[in-house]
Order: structure tokens, then sequence, then C-alpha cells
């Protein structure tokens, strides 16, 4: 096939070839592969909410590069996938696949612009869109009863706490509103779980709705085409409810043990006959084949209804124990009862009805296919699978490695695909086992995310091995080594949840680490690098937010772990020299509790829950709660005496909800609202904050750690709403910051007088504005605009030279650049332009000067880089190349795009 370029296309592959070029220059490499083996890690995948279509199956798939994303899956290792990335980077996109309509899958995703939004996708990559921002700004919607009904979608949103029923053709602009509770005449109760559609009414006059009314019966099924003169009442429920809708034929549903049928007019819909027979016990499983209702009880009881009181048999006795989950099931036209010690096949009679296989485990999944069903039970601690033919034939499924402790298994057009615990992904078409993706890789990579540079060297968590260590890197691998001599693994906390349970502070000469709830220090050697213990009944501490640094002592919010299940929330200021003797709880700044349901506790305490915080001359300030005045400005120097409150900006008081009425220390009958201040940043001698004070809502505040000198600086937006500054940075004695204007944000500079707090840009009605960076010269942020998503943004100051960079993904996805970080005159960045995943880029806050400088992943992959730190002539940051797992990268600054 032949290629012609017209003239205009030339410059286009000119500029390509000379991006491509410069991004040559700088060539990422590998510092070291700290660990070849899997790491364990929680990374479950939804396939039972899955949808399947055309033979593949899209569900929510998590993995490290990715996060929690829309997956796909044939049940081949290139069939399977992320197919939308709504969110680049380690962050949760969602991906949870609603179903097909009009050729189009319709998914709910949040992008961090929009919240929790419906999106759909043509099925290819990259092929994702926005339905429409249902609910505008970053609340989001979570659509609840998806269904299909007259050639369009409709579903409920609750609204307010209210649900509403909307319906769409698949287009933003013909998705709509159709009704309230109100509109229908239904008194619906506020509540995220008081309504649902059950789909299609078997009459096809409108769609089955269930919602919790305040009127009584509480529960009442209705069918409405959205109309109030089209929503009828067909019954009112006296007691907990059931419902069971096939494509075609009746509606079944239960009112309690008594079951009803329904056409879905309200003169057919009729009571069939009673369960309520004590000897029958609960209902274990409910389904409908061909209009046939079946149903299985607790006792072993298996009925089957035609609909009518004549025709409602026992078919068998089953033999099961209350655990085991027996389920209905059918191959073809015949039904199946599966239960843990058996399985039963009948024709519809009890003469029919014969057991034919022995037992099989407690029954967790069963997934129907046309001629064989797929069994996922548990026995002896393990999970295994299933199959059986229905002529009497059951094979069990043999998966290589241990058994799984959990998994999902869903179905596919020829087989099934199952999750063999949190790790792969296997399908299994009857006769043949193949493993379609593996989550975990074998060498799953060390894990370099939290890191700080010290002393010239990059300080980071890594799992060299089995156990997590604290390495000190110069860039090379040589220069690469361990400084711990005990591992950081913390049981109390355990491998599912790393790499997130480490932080690293740095604070005088000393790197403080977290490890989940024990603290560490070192000064960057191995002599100098452990655990520090506190002399309490429990050697385990930490469980908060870093204070800051005063006195040669480091702050932090603390709780002993001896008492953590009475005492969750004790979060109080403590202090630390980096010694084990040194580290003590400051004071107990809320001394107050409240009673608790568990007869082991009697009492839980509260917590002031300090922090985070900044040094100002010899005193840290940081917000807390006292309980008394709510949560205000605090500063301490390191000691109790030394700890004292700076000013109750919101002296509005609220009932306290606290204190047993028996209680030996009854709390006061009223508390303090308080100011909740937070975004603390020091500009010259004075620390910026946001705070509302009960009148003006929340502003910016400016103090110099005396209560005389703490007030507002400006009111921005008058009212009780306030402007919500936000990202504060300081330049020099000024700060920048971000806060609402409009519709969206603007950047804002000031001096800490209201005079000199001035709007420096309104963002061209930009929103979402983050991640404020300081060049000289120049600030680097992030924003979001609908024409081209989140991109990179850049302003010297002054509203002519603050505009975006460029549109690195061109349309309205954008590229969301992540991780920023200084570099000389320029900034390091991730971002995603759509074709090259995930990516390190670079710029100096032009377009020409904006490039990728490596893929780390090739292709589409993502290697998720990041964060970046600048240590001995190199950029060092954590990435995944597909191959390694996530490692220690690094580039020498002068190999970087000029």
């Amino acid at each position: 096939m032949r290629f012609l370029l017209s003239r205009c296309a030339l410059p286009s592959v000119v500029l390509l070839v000379f991006a491509a070029a410069l991004a040559a220059q700088a060539q990422p490499h590998l510092v070291a592969d700290l660990n070849r083996r899997r790491v364990p890690a929680y990374l479950p995948s939804q396939l039972s909410r899955g949808v399947e279509h055309g033979g593949v199956l899209y569900f929510s798939g998590q993995d490290p590069q990715h996060g929690r994303e829309l997956w796909r899956s044939d049940g081949t290792a290139e069939g399977t996938y992320v197919l939308a990335d709504l969110c680049p980077g380690r962050c949760d996109g969602g991906g949870h696949a609603l179903g097909f309509f009009a050729g189009s899958l319709y998914f709910l995703g949040n992008d961090s612009e929009h919240g929790t939004e419906i999106w759909r996708t043509d099925g290819t990559v990259g092929g994702e869109e926005l339905l429409a921002d249902l609910c505008p700004g970053t609340c989001g919607t979570e659509p609840k009863s998806w269904v299909e009904w007259r050639g369009e979608i409709w579903f409920l949103i609750v609204a307010s706490g209210s649900p509403v029923l909307w319906t769409s053709d698949g287009t933003g602009q013909n998705t709509r509103p159709v009704a309230t509770c109100d509109d229908l005449g239904l008194s619906c109760f506020d509540d995220n779980t008081s309504a649902g559609l059950l789909g299609p009414d078997p009459s096809g006059q409108g769609l089955l709705l269930w919602v919790f009314t305040s009127d009584h019966p509480n529960v009442a099924l209705f069918r409405t085409d959205g109309t109030a003169a089209g929503t009828v009442l067909l019954h009112g429920f006296a007691d907990l409810f059931q419902t069971v809708v096939e494509a075609s034929g009746p509606l079944y549903f239960l009112d309690g043990l008594d079951l009803w049928t329904s056409d879905g007019t309200p003169a057919g819909t009729r009571f069939v006959r009673s369960f309520d027979d004590p000897e029958q016990g609960d209902l274990f499983s409910v389904k409908v084949v061909d209009g046939i209702f079946y149903a299985i009880f607790s006792n072993g009881d298996w009925l089957r209804s035609d609909g009518t009181a004549e025709g409602t048999i026992k078919l068998a006795q089953l033999d099961f124990n209350f655990y085991s989950g027996p389920q209905v099931a059918r191959i073809g036209d015949t039904v199946f009862a599966v239960t843990a010690n058996g399985v039963w096949r009948t024709g519809g009679t009890p003469e029919t009805t014969v057991r034919f296989e022995g037992p099989l485990g407690n029954i967790e999944s069963v997934i129907e296919r046309p001629d064989r069903l797929f069994v996922m039970a548990r026995g002896d601690g393990a999970r295994f699978v299933w199959t059986l033919d229905g002529t009497g034939e059951a094979r069990r499924i043999h998966l290589a490695g241990p058994p799984p402790p959990d998994g999902e298994i869903a179905g596919l057009q020829k087989g099934v695909l199952i999750s063999r615990g949190f790790r792969d992904l296997w399908r299994i078409d009857g006769a043949r086992i193949e493993r379609a993706h593996d989550f975990q890789p074998e060498n799953g990579g060390s894990g370099p995310i939290d890191q700080i540079v010290f002393r010239g060297r990059l300080l980071f968590v890594s799992f060299g091995g089995a156990d997590a260590k604290l390495f000190s890197s110069d860039g090379t691998a040589a220069g690469t080594t361990a400084i711990n001599a005990e591992p950081l693994y913390d049981y109390n906390v355990g491998f599912d949840y790393w790499p997130y349970s480490y932080s690293l502070t740095r604070a005088g000469k000393r790197v403080f680490l977290r490890s989940g709830s024990i603290l560490w220090a070192t000064d960057g050697s191995r002599a100098g690098t452990g655990p520090i213990y506190p002399s309490l009944a429990h050697p385990r501490l930490f469980l908060g937010a870093p204070m800051g640094f005063v006195r040669g002592r480091f702050l932090f919010g603390g709780n002993p772990l001896g008492t953590v299940r009475c005492d969750p929330g004790d979060n109080e200021p403590w202090a630390s020299d980096g010694t084990s003797g040194g580290t003590n709880r400051v004071l107990n700044l809320n001394p107050f509790f409240e009673p608790d349901d568990d007869p082991q506790c009697e009492i839980v305490k509260l917590s002031s829950s300090p922090g985070p915080g900044v040094l100002l001359g010899q005193v840290v300030l940081f917000a807390a709660d006292d309980l008394l005045h709510g949560r205000e400005l605090f500063a301490t120097d390191g000691t109790k005496v030394g700890t004292r409150r700076v000013a109750d900006l919101n002296p509005n008081l609220q009932s306290n909800p606290y204190f047993h009425p028996d209680s030996p220390e009854l709390g006061p009958e009223q508390v303090g609202v308080g100011s909740d201040p937070s975004d603390l940043v020091r500009a010259g001698t004075h620390v910026f904050f946001v705070a509302d004070d009960g009148r003006t809502g929340r502003e910016l505040w400016i103090t110099n750690g005396t209560h005389r000198g703490t007030r507002r600086v400006v009111d921005l937006a008058p009212g009780p709403a306030g402007s919500t500054p936000h990202h504060l940075v300081a330049v020099g004695d000024v700060v920048y910051f971000f806060a609402a204007h409009g519709a969206g944000d603007a950047l804002y500079k000031s001096d800490g007088t209201q005079r000199g707090t001035v709007r420096v840009s309104d963002l061209a009605g930009a929103s979402e504005a983050r991640s404020l960076e300081v060049v000289v010269g120049k600030l680097f942020f992030v924003a979001y605009r609908p024409e081209t998503g989140t991109e990179l943004w850049v302003s010297e100051g002054s509203a002519e030279t603050t505009r975006e960079v460029t549109d690195l993904r061109p349309g309205p996805r954008g590229s969301q650049p992540q991780n920023l970080k200084v570099v000389g005159s320029r900034v390091i960045f991730a971002a995603d332009d759509g074709t090259s995943g995930l990516e390190p880029w670079i710029s100096d806050g032009t377009a020409e000067g904006t490039h990728r400088w490596g893929d780390v992943a090739p292709g589409r992959a993502a290697s998720t880089p990041g964060p970046f730190s600048l240590a001995n002539g190199q950029i060092l940051f954590g990435a995944d190349d597909g191959e390694h797992g996530r490692e220690l990268w690094a580039v020498p600054v002068g190999d970087l795009p000029n």
C-alpha cells in the first residue's frame, strides 16, 4: 500500500521526527533490579460485575501501573489489556461496566476532573468519551439499575438524597432527567438505597420500579412510563421482599415468604401461595427458568411453581449444610440444583428429579454456558472449579500453582474467566485451560514510591527480596544498597497495603520513616538506621501526619497501638529526637472520650488529630481539635508548657454528641465548631493558611504566631460559601494560590494585605487547578478546561503570561500531568499523550520546549514514572517497564532534551 503526504502534512512529520530526535537524547536507564520476586499486593479484579459481549468480558481490573481501570479480555494473553485508563498513574479510574447499547459499552469512571460519571467506549484503546457530566464539577454520580427500554437507556441517580429517573439515547445532548419521585406521585425516602429499577415489565407498558416510601407499606412495587399518569402500584410489601425477573414471561416476587406473580398490570398481580413454613427456614436461592419459579430453602426443600397454587410443588429434599450456598442453574432445557453435597437434575416433577453427582464443596458461583455449568466452590481452605456437562459427569479443574485463597468467575461466550486469587486470570472452555493475564508478574519490582534526597543521595523504600528495606542510592547499581539491618515490614499493616504504608520526612540531621505503625530514624548510614521503640506497653507507634521540626525534635501525630482496638482515634502530638528515650507524647490535647458498645472497650478516646504543621521561629504552627473549641490553630515548641492555642477563629458552638450520661467525666453540653485551618505555608516572617471563621466561609488568613497577629487577609467571595483558596506556594514574602472564581478557578497572589492581594489570571475559565511549582520567574501548574482536558500551564505573574503550555493530548481527555518537579529553569513531569502511555516529559513553558524524554514502557503501555528527585546530577524516579516490575530508574540531567 502506498501512502501519499500532502505539502501541508510535511511540517507535522518534520516536527514528529524532530521530537523523536530530541527524545532520543534522553535515555532513562534501569539503576538496579532490586527485586526479581513476585510482590504480593491487593489487586482484585471484579469479574462478577463485568459485562460479556461478543466473546469479550469487560470488567474493572487493577495492576500496579494503572490502578483500577476498565479492562477487557477474550481469554487470551494478547486479548487481555487495559481498555480505558481514565486516571493515568496509580490513581483509580474505576471502570465498572454498565452494559452495551447501540454498539458501545457504557461504564462508570472517574478521570479526576468530573467525579464518577457515565462514559462510553467503542471498544478500542483511547476510544472512550464522557457521555455527560450529570453532576458538574468533581461531585460525580453513580447511576443505579441500568435498563434498556423502548430504544433508550434508563437509570436512576440519587440527587440530594432522592432518586431521579433518567434516560438517554446514547448522546450527551439527549441524556436528561425524566422524573423525580414527586413527579411520579411517590413519597420516596431520601436515601441512596431508596429505589431501584428491575427492568421492563412483562406487559411492555413500562418499567418496574420499587421504592422505599414514607407511606404505608414502606416498600412498594410500581410500573412506570416516567409520568405520574403512567405510574401504577402493583404491590405494597408488608415484609422484606425479593424479586425475580426473566427477560420474558411473568414477574415473580416474594413478600416475606409469600409468593406473588405479575404480568405488569394491577389486575394481573396476584398471590400464589405462602411458604410460611417454620420447618422450611430461610430462602437460599431463587431463579426463573422459562416462566417457572424455582426456590431452595435452608431445610433442603427444592420447590417449583408455575404461578398457581396447585402448580407449586416440592421437587426434592436436598442434602447440604447451612453455609454451602446452593444455587439453581440450567443447561439448555434442564434445571439443576447445585449444592455442596451433590447436584440434582429435574425434568419438572418429583419423579424426574434425580441426584447424579457427589460433593463439590461450598458453592460460591455458578456460571451457565449452553452445554455445561462452571462451578466455583470452596473446601479445605481453598477455592476450586468444577465443570458439569449435564450427563452426570463432573470434572475438577486444576490450575497451576497453589489453590487460590480468593477469586471470582465470569462467563465468556465459550467458557469462563477465573481470577486465581488477586494474582492472575485464567480461561477455561471445558477442554482447554489457559492463563490469560498475570496482574502480579513473577518479576514484581521493588516498588520505590516514596523517596527523599538526603545528603546528596536518594533514600527510598523498596522490596529487595522478601522484605521491605530502606535503600540509599547515588544513581548507580554499585552505589545502591540497603541501609537497615532488619526488615521494615510491619505485621500490623501487612503486604496487602504495600507500598502505601511507608512515608519519609526529613527533620534536621535525620530522616524519619513511617513503616505502617512503626517509626524509624536514619542519618543515612547503616549504623544510624533503626526503629524507635518508645517506652510504652506496646512497641509500635505513629498513626498520623508529620507536624514539623523544632529544637532538634521531630513532631508528629502519634497513637500508641497497645490498645488500638479501643483507642483507634487517640492521635495526639508526639516528639522525637531520633532515639527511643527521646520519643514521647507532648500532651493530650483532646482528653475526652465517647462510650462504645464493645464490652471489651467501654470507652473510645477522642483524638486531636494534629498536623501537618510549619516551622515559624522557635515554634511549629499546626491545626488540631481539642473538642472544646473545635479544630483551630495551635503552636508548640515541642513541650507541654510550650503548646498553646493561637486563636479561636470560629467561636460558634454546636451540641456535643459525646459522653454517656453515666460517664464519670461528663463533657460540656456544647463544643466549638472550629475554623479548620489548612494549607499552612510560611512566607517570610508569617504563615499563610486557609480557615473558616463561620461568617465569611473559607478564605485566606495570615499569622505571626500570636493571637493579635492572626487575621483574615481578604474576603475574596463575600458570603458564607467562601472562595476556598488552595495549593498555596510561597515565593519570598508573597504567596500564590488558586481560589474559586465564577464557575472555575483563578490564580491569585498576596503579600498578606488586602490591597496586596490581587487576581493574576482568571485562567480562561479553567478549573481543578493544582500542583503549583516555582521556577525562577515562572510558575508551572496543572488545570482543566473542557476543550483540552487537564494540561500543563505556565505563568510569569501576569494575566498576559498565564497560559496553557500545549495540548499534549489533543481533545477533551487531556494528558493529566502529574509529579511535577523543578529542574533548573524547567519542570519535569509525567503525562499521557494518548499514544505512549504515562511517561516522563520536560517543559520550559513553551510548546516548542516541551518534549517526552523517554518511553520506559514502550508503546501504549504506561511506565507510571515518579516521583522525580534530583541527586548526584541525575533524575531518579520509580517506573515500570513491564519487564522488571517497578524499579529505580535514572537519567543524567545533561541528557535531558534542551
